[in-house]
This record gives C-alpha cells, sequence and structure tokens, in this order.
C-alpha cells in the first residue's frame, strides 16, 4: 500500500491528464482525486496492524480468539465521476486484507482504467484485473464460484439488478447507489455561511456527485434571503477549459448527460409545481446546442407536494428548494425521500442539530458544513441510496472473514 501511494503520486500528471480528458472535470480536480487516493492507501498501510488485530472474547471456550482472513476475489464495478476515488475506497482495503479485485469500470473512463491497473500492475502484478466487460458478461461473473463478492457505485436501477443477481448466487455485496441529499437550514444558521456551503455542496465535481447537496429545506421566514445568497454564490462557478489549472467548473462527462438533465427540468417544470429562481445561462447567454457539454447551474422553488422533489435525482448542477415552517415538518420532508445517501443540517444551536440529525435517515450527516469523504470515516446508505459501508474500520470489515477460533 505504501508504494501503491507513491506510484500515484508519481504518475500524477499523466494520470490527471487523462481523468480530465474522459471526464471533463478541472485538471486541478483530478490532481486533488489522486492526492487523496493516495492518502487513503496511507492510511490503511499505516492503521493495517490495527484493523487486523485479533480479538481475545471471554466464552465458553477456554479461550476465544477472532481473526480476519480474506475472503478471495472481488468484483468492484465502477463508475465514471470519480474513476480513482470510487476505486480506491474499495481497493485499498481490499489490498490490505487479500483480495484480488477484478475491475469492471465504467465505458467512459475505460482509459483511466487501463492506467490505473498498469500502476498497480507495476508495484504488485496480480492484485488487479482490468476486465473489459459487458452487463451480461458481469451477470456471468458475478455467478462464478470464484467470486466471492462484488461491490458497486452506481445508479439505484444498476444497484437492484446487481442486487438481484448476487443474491441469487449468495454473493456478499456492498452497493453505494443514487443520492438526493437534504440540507436543511434553521432560520437560526449563519445564512451567508449555509449558502456558501449549500453552493459548494450542490456544485461537487461540476455537480456530478451522488453526495452532492440537491435538496434545500429551508426554513420560510429566512427563505428570500437565503435563496438569494445561494444564487449569488452559484453565479461564481462558471465554465472554463478544464485542463487549465485555475478552473473551477468544466464539462459533463458527456453531451448525454447534458440533453438528459434538459429534459428533466423541462419534466419538471411541466408539472406546475416548480418555479425557476435562477438560470446562470440566462446570464452567460449559453447555446446548449453548442459543442460544450456544460451545464449552467439553475434553482428551481419546489412545492413540498411535488414527489419530483423526494424521488428523482437531479445528478446534474441543479438545485431543488422548498420552505418549512415547523422542525417536524422538516424533517418529514427530508426523510420522505426514497434516498438516503447523505445530508446536512444549518443551525447554531449545536445540540438542536445533532437532535435532528440523529433523526434523519441517511449514511452520513454533516452539521453546518457538506459531506466529506475521508479514509477513516465509514461511509455509505441506506434505503435507495444502498447498503454496506466503505472506508474506516467498517468498510474494512465488510470483505473479511471474520473467523472465530475456540480452543477447548
Amino acid at each position: 500500500m505504501q508504494k501503491l501511494a507513491a506510484a500515484f503520486r508519481s504518475h500524477a500528471a499523466p494520470l490527471a491528464k487523462i481523468m480530465t480528458e474522459e471526464t471533463g472535470k478541472p485538471i486541478k480536480s483530478s490532481f486533488d482525486e489522486i492526492e487523496k487516493s493516495a492518502k487513503t492507501y496511507d492510511y490503511f498501510s499505516e492503521n493495517l496492524e490495527t484493523l487486523l488485530s485479533a480479538e481475545s472474547i471471554v466464552s465458553n471456550y477456554s479461550k476465544t480468539v477472532v481473526v480476519k482472513d480474506s475472503v478471495g476475489p472481488i468484483l468492484a464495478i465502477m463508475p465514471w465521476n470519480f474513476p480513482l476515488w470510487q476505486l480506491t475506497r474499495f481497493a485499498a482495503p481490499s489490498v490490505g486484507i487479500g483480495n484480488p479485485i477484478l475491475l469492471k469500470h465504467a465505458e467512459i473512463t475505460a482509459g483511466t482504467a487501463k492506467l490505473i491497473t498498469d500502476i498497480f500492475n507495476e508495484v504488485e502484478p496480480g492484485l488487479i484485473l482490468n476486465m473489459c466487460i459487458d452487463h451480461d458478461q458481469a451477470t456471468k461473473l458475478i455467478a462464478d464460484p470464484r467470486v466471492r463478492g462484488l461491490t458497486l457505485t452506481g445508479s439505484t436501477t444498476t444497484g437492484r439488478a446487481v442486487a438481484e443477481t448476487a443474491g441469487k448466487y449468495l454473493k456478499k455485496s456492498v452497493l453505494e447507489l443514487g443520492g438526493s441529499d437534504a440540507y436543511v437550514v434553521f432560520k437560526d444558521a449563519d445564512i451567508k455561511n449555509a449558502a456558501f456551503i449549500c453552493a459548494e455542496a450542490r456544485m461537487v465535481n461540476n455537480g456530478q456527485s451522488c453526495i452532492a447537496g440537491k435538496r434545500f429545506i429551508v426554513e420560510k421566514s429566512i427563505f428570500a434571503e437565503f435563496s438569494d445568497q445561494f444564487n449569488l454564490e452559484l453565479k461564481k462557478y462558471v465554465f472554463d477549459d478544464p485542463k487549465k489549472i485555475e478552473t473551477r467548473v468544466g464539462t459533463l462527462a458527456a453531451k448525454k448527460f447534458q440533453q438528459k438533465l434538459l429534459e428533466q427540468c423541462k419534466s419538471l417544470e411541466h408539472t406546475g409545481s416548480a418555479k425557476k429562481i435562477f438560470d446562470l445561462a440566462d446570464s452567460l447567454n449559453y447555446d446548449f446546442a453548442s459543442a460544450d457539454a456544460f451545464f449552467p447551474t439553475r434553482t428551481y422553488h419546489v412545492e413540498k407536494t411535488e414527489p419530483k422533489f423526494f424521488n428523482e435525482e437531479f445528478f446534474e448542477p441543479v438545485a431543488l428548494l422548498t420552505t418549512f415552517e415547523t422542525e417536524s415538518e422538516a424533517l418529514s420532508l427530508a426523510n420522505r425521500s426514497v434516498f438516503g445517501l447523505g445530508g446536512a443540517v444549518f443551525s447554531k444551536d449545536i445540540v438542536r442539530a445533532e437532535s435532528f440529525a440523529r433523526k434523519m435517515e441517511a449514511g452520513f450527516i454533516a452539521i453546518n458544513d457538506f459531506v466529506k469523504s475521508a479514509p477513516n470515516l465509514p461511509f455509505g446508505g441506506v434505503k435507495d441510496s444502498g447498503f454496506g459501508r466503505e472506508l474506516g474500520l467498517y468498510g474494512f470489515n465488510e470483505f473479511c472473514n471474520i473467523k472465530t477460533l475456540g480452543f477447548h
């Protein structure tokens, strides 16, 4: 793992270049993703002895010890939006445990996947196998008795199909799926700071992130002030050449994602329960028919009865805002979604914020901040956002054979 950390750092320039070419993310974001991944290998190498340590338990045996073994090859089905980081979240623990990795990466990031595996093989051949296979072939692979489990980061639709196959063949799986994270803003919050953080949360990775803030539930008395400040912050996220180191916002990963989002917005507007309150395209005079797959940020004030607010993921940079009047209503609006990946609470009353966060149905709640993954923090969701955890002790244990030894 130490060698992998060093190898990714030494290959950062060519890896960042191809990540930006394939996904459209700013080159600085690609470099940041590589460094975050390298730090994750550092973290697990530094903590491996503790993570793998045996545990003695008092029992009806004279001596009982719980140990952790590898289980065998694990299939990793990975997305394009964070092509290195999403894999690293699983791969770093997998290397430490001793489970070989079968990688099925997204077609969009085939070049990135090849370079990642080349770096792995430079360090230690056999740790990872890059498999350029389609969905039908992946299904056959899950059925193969030599494959002992699978991890998927992707859409809820894909997750359901993969989970069905995994269940049929009794394969352990960890699924990190879609999200529509609720960010709840109380009237006693620092409104300017909350708006700044919420804009940053919405625009993570050009807005293409499962854990981006997507639904903003704002106390009615401060809605106008918050939405004005929020939109002022979003105006700062202007598209530029992704290859420039100073660029904050690049293109979407493909033109088809731009067209899909335009259709989603049109469908939302057609319901009559959503009013567009900000559109960066107006000030930029942006032409969607142009070659660039950029999507200028939009915000909508959505009626709290609109089903799309709760059950549809707007993956690219569109923010949905609504209001609440009581704390119980805010909790109901946050939890009514089919998703449960992340969320956030903004209030100067930390005791209240923590109490509210404990009641939110999600795997990761930030208080007066946005959701940020880190090597030592367990990460994953509930409901239609999947199950299982990555990273930290909980993620490390997911693909271990936790074996009990009982001595006479």
